[in-house]
């Protein structure tokens, strides 16, 4: 593995500490303070920090350390962990994420210099309120005293050296029979890099450095196992050290030094005075074999320092050495186990390897249609093997899709420092609520919907919710709440963003757009599509342009971007209870589900997830619009039918509506409407393949797909077409 590959492991693990740490501080800020939850989020800084030292990061190393060593206080209890120091603590978290992106992509450093400030002002004022007393009376070393005197006050003679030599002598003898308190045992840690360990980037030397900061210092270094020069490996570790640790440092603060090394290095800790034979056998280099009971491979933690090492009274080392590896060998050695078997359950792979398995099932995926399209040209029945064809397939299919698949939550981590920012922008405090946050979605998707969500979450912040002071006279809590909801439904994905504001003011939306020339002032339109008119491109309410909003360069935005997607948009407001937008995505931008039909000489594809029902229509279920509309009676409802063969231009095919075939869709702007073709010809999986990369983009047409014939068939932009075919008037009289 190269330097460059090592590196980028650091730096996804980079984003998974910030998520965690980010976790952990929103759960301090809604009340949960417990021990675990402070030392996760720890361990989450702590972890980036020794990465950085490897890598050479020096201002992310030096600007995390201040932050560790601050939630090291909060974690001991030295600082109190108040709403203003979580506050704080997030807004510090914030910053880091800005060194790691400055770190992976280059650039600048953040300027932290202020928010340093901040938290060693929060460590020393912890730090000066824990000690008033000590203020008040300073401890002073003992002075020799006569008669009650400082001896820098006697003077007896003009030379000041006549004073009572034996009351000195009794003093200075009564202080050193005093009995002297217990000094805290210091302890010992062993150190050996495995063979190899510098192969995958480790530097053992940083690690060691670390373990000076905490106050230790190397008492031997074991160089038996260097080679001769002519056998000599400069990728591998030959030495082991011993460091002495001072008795106030913590055995759990040693072993996080080692962590981003992991298996490749073994640890051992022992008391001072750990007998030779012992520390040596900790040294050992680990060999191919399993290892002998003796020889322990994870840290070993005998009666070392307990929770308050300056309270242990001095224990002769005969003493101390005895129990060393009496209780805890037992316990260590499940929790290993355990750790190992979690670490075997996962394995990061390169996102070009899943991108080539995909490709590998789409191609799949055509193959079997092509041998489904011969067999049933050569008059083969094969039901039953085909059937079990396709359904391997398609198992195989989602279980590729399963592994690109990961939940929406690292999406929905941003947002708390979204409503952060805006917070101190807008004065608004909104609280959060997040359901389904495990929901999954293929990786490409989720990369892709960070920009449309920012964009929706700001526009409800600075135009849905109302400020404090509307809130409060309109009966409301002055805290507004955004709720964020993901779910699985009908092979889609159904992400909302929900307010509990004042809900979109479709009068002024109207007025807006009849200002700015979007729609004619004539125009009658329904609430559906007042609501809509607020993605038009350059569209917005805003009073003033502020960093929130007011360029009307947002919505349209996250309606181009969700299109891009495959996916669709909705609005539902209410007036005075808030606003939701709902996103419906697709699981995957590479296989998806579709209706194949034909149109005179041409077949399409009809994605599924825009069809509610397919009819042929009954003697009177269709009227007549004009001289060349029709309108399909839907259950007492009318809906436009559009002809797709005039629409994409085809030679020949049905040109009513009793002719052919009826397919029911459901568009995002233009409400539902019926697709007129032929006939049906199948449903099932089709491979996307993009027209504008391969070709140009076509106006109706989504993307291509290559048939089980070899034939390419054009997939039907349902949305785009419906609402480019059909006039505004049309619609509304639907």
């Amino acid at each position: 593995m190269t330097p460059e590959e090592i590196q980028q492991i650091f730096f996804v693990e980079c984003e998974e500490s910030l998520a965690a740490a980010e976790a952990g501080l929103a759960a301090c800020q809604s009340g949960t303070q417990d021990g675990d939850t402070i030392n996760g989020v720890f361990r989450a800084v702590h972890s980036i920090k020794g990465g950085a030292g490897a890598f050479g990061f020096i201002e992310l190393q030096a600007y995390t350390h201040t932050f560790e060593t601050l939630l090291s206080d909060v974690r001991e209890g030295t600082v109190d962990l108040t709403d203003d120091l979580i506050g704080l603590l997030l807004r510090a978290l914030d910053t880091l994420s800005d060194h790691v992106m400055t770190a992976r992509e280059g650039g600048s450093a953040p300027d932290d210099a202020a928010l340093i400030v901040e938290m060693q002002a929060a460590q020393a004022g912890a730090a000066s309120a824990a000690a008033p007393e000590a203020e008040e009376a300073p401890a002073a070393a003992p002075v020799a005293k006569v008669d009650d005197t400082p001896l820098a006050a006697q003077d007896s003679g003009d030379d000041g050296l006549d004073f009572d030599l034996d009351s000195l002598l009794d003093d200075l003898t009564s202080d050193f029979d005093q009995p002297k308190a217990a000094e805290p045992q210091g302890w010992d840690v062993h150190v050996r890099p495995h063979a190899g360990a510098m192969r995958n980037g480790s530097e053992p030397l940083l690690m060691l450095r670390e373990l000076v900061e905490l106050g230790g210092h190397c008492t031997h270094c074991d160089v038996g196992s260097v080679p001769s020069l002519d056998q000599f490996d400069p990728s591998q570790g030959y030495l082991g050290w011993t460091f002495s640790m001072p008795a106030e440092a913590e055995v759990d603060a040693v072993r996080e030094i080692f962590d981003f090394i992991g298996s490749d290095c073994t640890i051992a800790i022992g008391e001072e005075g750990m007998p030779a034979a012992e520390i040596e056998q900790a040294q050992a280099p680990t060999p191919p074999a399993p290892p002998a009971p003796a020889a322990p491979t994870e840290a070993v933690e005998p009666a070392k320092p307990t929770a308050t090492p300056a309270a242990a009274p001095a224990t002769p080392p005969s003493e101390a050495a005895a129990p060393a590896p009496a209780t805890p060998a037992p316990a260590a050695a499940p929790n290993s186990g355990s750790a190992a078997s979690a670490a075997g359950q996962s394995i990061r792979i390169e996102l070009l390897k899943l991108d080539r398995l995909i490709d590998l099932v789409g191609e799949l995926v055509i193959a079997q249609a092509m041998l489904v399209q011969r067999l049933d040209g050569a008059g083969i029945t094969a039901t039953e093997e085909l059937a079990l064809l396709e359904n391997l397939t398609r198992d195989i299919q989602e279980s590729a899709m399963s592994i690109r698949a990961q939940p929406i939550s690292s999406v929905f981590s941003r947002v708390p420092r979204i409503l952060r920012d805006l917070a101190s922008t807008t004065g608004k405090h909104v609280k959060l609520d997040v359901i389904g946050e495990s929901t999954e979605l293929d990786k490409t998707v989720i990369e892709r919907l960070g920009e449309p969500l920012t964009h929706l979450i700001r526009n409800a912040v600075d135009h849905g919710i109302e400020s404090a002071e509307d809130r409060i006279a309109a009966g409301k809590n002055p805290e507004g709440t955004l709720t964020l909801s993901a779910e699985h439904r009908s092979g889609r994905i159904l992400i909302s963003i929900a307010d509990d504001g004042a809900g979109i003011n479709r009068e002024r939306v109207l007025a807006k757009a009849i200002e700015k020339g979007i729609v004619a002032p004539e125009a009658q339109l329904s609430a559906e599509e007042i609501d809509h008119l607020i993605f038009a491109p350059g569209f917005s309410t805003a009073q003033t342009i502020s960093s929130v909003s007011g360029r009307g360069v947002g919505m349209d935005v996250v309606r181009q971007n969700v299109k891009d997607l495959g996916g669709r948009i909705m609005i539902e407001s209410k007036p005075g209870e808030g606003t939701t937008f709902v996103l419906t995505l697709p699981l995957t931008l590479a296989i998806s589900d579709g209706m194949i039909v034909n149109v005179g000489d041409q077949t399409l594809v009809v994605p599924l997830a825009h069809v509610l029902e397919s009819l042929r229509p009954a003697e009177g279920d269709v009227k007549a619009l004009g001289s060349s509309r029709h309108m399909l009676n839907v259950r007492g409802r009318y809906i436009p039918v559009l002809s797709l063969r005039e629409a994409l231009g085809a030679n020949s095919g049905a040109t009513s509506p009793e002719e052919g075939v009826l397919i029911v869709v459901d568009t995002e702007s233009a409400g539902q409407a019926a697709l007129l073709v032929d006939d049906i010809q199948d449903q099932r999986q089709f491979v996307i393949k993009s027209l504008a990369t391969n070709y140009r983009t076509v106006e109706g047409v989504a993307g291509a797909t290559i048939l089980g014939d070899g034939r390419v068939a054009l997939i039907v932009d349902v949305d785009g077409l419906v609402a480019c075919a059909l006039p505004t008037q049309e619609r509304q009289a639907a």
